[in-house]
């Protein structure tokens, strides 16, 4: 019954990641948010990792940083998954 439940998990995570990408491109603009905003919604700590790392992309408009809300959930969620798998492996 544990690997239904987990494979159900994935396929909801899967499912809202790609009704982000969705929104996404009919919708671009709603899927910008500012650097702050980022900030209060992933934590700062989260944000300033990702970027140190190259993986948060952004782009500016004036002196802003605008960032993706989907790219940052595809971050998240690979970030999520690849503590699950080496819980997995340890556990």
């Amino acid at each position: 019954m544990e690997s239904v439940r987990n494979i159900m998990n994935e396929l909801e995570a899967c499912s809202n990641l790609i009704a982000d990408a969705i929104i996404r491109k009919t919708s671009p603009c709603e899927d910008d948010i500012s650097e702050s905003r980022a900030r209060e919604l992933y934590g700062d700590k989260w944000i300033r990792r990702m970027k140190r790392y190259g993986l948060a992309k952004y782009h500016r408009i004036g002196r802003r940083n605008i960032y993706s809300r989907h790219q940052l959930d595809c971050l998240r969620q690979a970030e999520r998954e690849e503590a699950r798998i080496l819980q997995a492996k340890t556990g």
